[in-house]
């Protein structure tokens, strides 16, 4: 096997990695840079063209990493409890992510944030391993 191909799994993790990155720092622009709301989502809550951009890349490199660990799965050799208690995890994680967004406990987000990247830290470096 060549070098190049021993090496893409790696490259693609980190690749993904690094959109997710930009994307939230993107998201991170404090609001008063942002530019006007465009599409109002609840109180306190709206994308600007800005988070549009940042939310772009979050998603796609959270597609393309959730697509490169759902391919490396098998390989990975989780006992099932392990896989059930990570996948509980992280879509209890992304659930309180999402409702954070649309309802009125606002701080809830660290905690969705918290579970989701406690999920991604197991997996991920699993993922990216040969």
């Amino acid at each position: 096997m060549s070098s190049v191909g021993a090496d893409a799994p790696r490259r693609q993790v980190a690749t993904a990695a690094l959109l997710i990155v930009v994307g939230v720092l993107v998201l991170f622009v404090p609001a008063g840079d942002e530019g006007r709301v465009l599409v109002p989502i609840s109180e306190g809550h709206g994308l600007s063209a800005v988070d549009g951009i940042g939310a772009a890349l979050l998603t796609a490199g959270g597609t393309w990493l959730e697509v490169l660990v759902i391919r490396r799965l098998p390989h990975l050799a989780l006992p099932p409890r392990t896989l059930f208690a990570l996948g509980l995890l992280a879509g209890l994680g992304v659930g309180l992510l999402v409702a954070s967004a649309f309802s009125g406990f606002f701080w809830w987000w660290a905690v969705g944030a918290a579970m989701l990247g406690i999920a991604v830290l197991v997996l991920v470096p699993l993922t990216a391993r040969r």
